[in-house]
């Protein structure tokens, strides 16, 4: 970067307009997920498409509803209510197109998170091999791991059948040796998943996919037979220092499109509307973020904290964008599954005043049987955000664990970072979320940060495949809420010494100069869409991003938040006493705003 860098702010700037000949389109898309539906309404407002409302209500996949279809009509029928918009005809279908008199719609699109996850048991030569490429698949899809056979696996073969048919799996995944490898092996675990298939296929017969040694693939199909639904893909590891994930991946997704959405009830009716196929909401997500990365040119790092999965996706300009699905964590019915995770001590440290493990514990088993419950005290506030600390400290540590070959991803500078989830949009102070996202994902340098407040960014990725120009333009309509710009140099020092000086100077507002002390996070005042000159002057062991003791200069603008110096550290070190460590949380919250 030059040194005299202008930084944008996070949402989108375009000069594209929409054609002088092409007729306005109106877009609906519907967003299902576990506890919410959210459907919104894109249409061309003052010569470019704008978010024009969105409407939210209870999913109604599950029982007594069991139809997806009827949460959709009445987030769509709110929709027509409030904007006087005549939507659905008197049987609640859909009307489309839209007609002259301004009834009806044009175009319909819909993304999936509520389907069940593909119950999954892999299958492969060595954990640490391709047992760990596999799980990078299926961390790209809405899957849960329910098994794992490998060499290292002490159970006999009849232990290993047991669990087959004890687990009745959607899928199981097998992967293993390179391509002119290992064989004898691989083969005999193949008899045993085919025993294990055939003897499961009485009540549910599973799919098998196989994604290792080429040379073996006419050998499996021989040994499995015609009774075994059997799919092949590339080989996820063709040799110990590469792998090959894409195929798999597209598999995975296909059976999870197949098995599990198509099979939700009332899926058909909301197919009929839709000129597309439905898409799982994490690949609508990681579509939106890949076109943020290309925008921003550079890397952009997305978090959705769902009620029943959390998703991480990491992406950079021109290359492979990394997705991560954590299906057994999340702020609904899965938060149980934190308990197996964590300590219950790991949440408690979080929080500003003492609550008690036994307390914490309650709070964590209720919120899973009422997932759509909120926080009434402020003390239920922090707790919640505390957990919230831990889901996204165990995905992002497990994602950047397993991602291979990602060093070099994870080191490019980060320029965007996004969030959604109620949790961390739906909070009254911004502020907060921030703190989440600092405290958990620890990035450096500086980057901007954007919220999906409305719950419409994977419904952007699903409305791009239809009509791009109206995702930019809804983007740049405010569709994201601007949080701001962070500062995080990197580098160690002592508490109360200096990590670096800021002047920044805004339009229509009095220059400041602060220095800000390590160990310490400050916010600097620049309210929405104000643009600032800010010049960094970080102290001989910091870097910001240019060099340790390179000063720089930005230009940005602000959002609200503000601009965010955070000089604590990283890793950030919590003290161990209870009280100090308290007092230390309460003093980040009063500096940040929260």
């Amino acid at each position: 970067m030059s040194a005299d860098n202008t930084m944008t702010e996070a949402t989108v700037e375009t000069t594209v307009k929409t054609a002088p000949d092409a007729p306005p389109k109106s877009f609906l898309v519907a967003d299902c997920g576990h506890t919410n539906t959210t459907v919104a309404l894109f249409d061309e407002a003052a010569g470019s498409y704008r978010l024009i409302i969105r409407a939210t209500v209870p999913t109604t996949a599950a029982d007594p509803w069991a139809n997806i279809h009827l949460a959709v009509r009445q987030a769509i029928q709110q929709i027509s209510d409030i904007t006087g918009r005549t939507l659905l005809n008197p049987r609640g279908d859909l009307i489309r197109p839209a007609r002259a008199s301004g009834t009806g719609i044009d175009c319909f699109a819909a993304v999936i998170s509520v389907a069940p996850p593909l119950n999954t048991i892999l299958a492969g030569l060595f954990d640490k091999v391709s047992l760990a490429s596999a799980r990078c698949v299926l961390k790209n899809s809405y899957t849960r791991e329910l098994d794992a056979f490998s060499l290292a696996d002490a159970r006999s073969e009849s232990e290993q059948i047991t669990s087959i048919v004890h687990h009745q799996p959607d899928l199981i995944f097998v992967a293993g040796g390179t391509d002119g490898g290992a064989e004898e092996h691989l083969l005999n675990l193949i008899e045993t998943i085919k025993i294990g298939a055939l003897a499961a296929s009485e009540i549910k017969s599973p799919h098998i996919l196989y994604a290792g040694n080429k040379d073996l693939r006419e050998r499996i199909r021989t040994i499995l037979g015609e009774n075994i639904h059997l799919h092949v893909a590339d080989n996820v590891r063709p040799t110990l220092a590469s792998e090959h994930l894409g195929d798999a991946s597209r598999l995975i997704n296909e059976l999870y499109e197949t098995n599990k959405i198509k099979s939700l009830p009332g899926i058909h009716d909301l197919s009929t509307w839709s000129a597309s196929s439905l898409q799982p909401t994490a690949q609508a997500l990681a579509k939106i973020v890949g076109y943020f990365a290309s925008l921003q040119k550079g890397r952009v790092l997305a978090v959705d904290l769902g009620s029943d999965q959390t998703t991480l996706v990491d992406a950079i300009p021109d290359k492979k964008r990394r997705l991560w699905v954590q299906s057994d964590l999340g702020m609904g019915r899965p938060i149980a599954n934190l308990l197996n995770k964590v300590q219950t001590s790991d949440i408690t440290r979080w929080l500003p005043s003492a609550i008690s493990e036994a307390e914490t514990h309650n709070f964590i088993l209720n919120k899973a049987l009422h997932p759509q419950t909120i926080p009434s005290t402020e003390a239920e506030l922090h707790l919640e955000q505390a957990i919230a600390r831990e889901i996204l400290r165990c995905v992002t540590e497990e994602a950047r664990a397993n991602w291979q070959g990602s060093k070099s991803a994870q080191a490019a500078p980060l320029r965007l970072l996004l969030a959604r989830g109620s949790t961390l949009t739906g909070v009254s102070r911004p502020s907060q979320t921030l703190l989440i996202l600092l405290d958990m994902l620890q990035p450096t340098g500086i980057f901007s940060v954007a919220i999906d407040t409305y719950g419409v960014l994977p419904a952007l990725g699903a409305l791009a495949a239809h009509e791009p120009l109206a995702a930019v333009q809804a983007l740049e309509g405010g569709a994201l809420a601007n949080l701001g710009w962070v500062v995080a140099p990197t580098g160690k020092g002592q508490p109360g010494q200096k990590a670096l000086n800021i002047v920044l100077e805004a339009e229509e507002a009095q220059r400041l100069e602060v220095e800000v002390e390590y160990g310490t996070i400050e916010t600097l005042p620049l309210l929405p869409g104000q643009s600032a000159k800010v010049v960094l002057k970080p102290a001989r062991r910091f870097d910001v991003g240019f060099g340790p003791g390179v000063e720089q200069t930005i230009t940005i603008r602000g959002g609200v938040v503000g601009l965010v110096i955070d000089a604590r550290g990283r890793p950030l070190d919590l003290p161990a006493d209870d009280n100090d460590r308290q007092t230390l949380l309460r003093q980040w919250l009063w500096d940040v705003g929260g």
